[in-house]
């Protein structure tokens, strides 16, 4: 069984610790910027994770943890073989650019 690819948003805590707050389904993505904007606002120190196309293909698939990350391995390879191309990196935190700091 595999894990379904979510749009999740976590806390930060002082000492950078990360708990979850929310999830969202992949097609709810306005949804989930307009919570993150609604906690920041209100003056929590937020972040929120987007499953990358190669997490999500690898969630479909039902790969292992281990068969993803040999997967994603390869996907980064590829790309660095590939000098100057245009390619997306690995996945990574998207913070919103309106971002405000309390």
């Amino acid at each position: 069984m595999h894990n379904e690819s979510k749009i999740r948003i976590f806390q930060v805590d002082r000492e950078g610790s990360k708990s979850e707050l929310y999830e969202f389904d992949l097609d709810q993505y306005d949804q989930a910027y307009q919570k993150l904007i609604e906690l920041e606002e209100m003056g929590l120190e937020v972040t929120i994770k987007v499953p990358s196309v190669t997490e999500t293909l690898c969630d479909t698939l039902g790969l292992s943890a281990e068969e993803q990350e040999d997967y994603e391995q390869s996907v980064v390879a590829e790309i660095e073989d590939h000098d100057g191309s245009c390619c997306a990196g690995p996945a990574e935190i998207i913070e919103p650019k309106n971002k405000t700091r309390h």
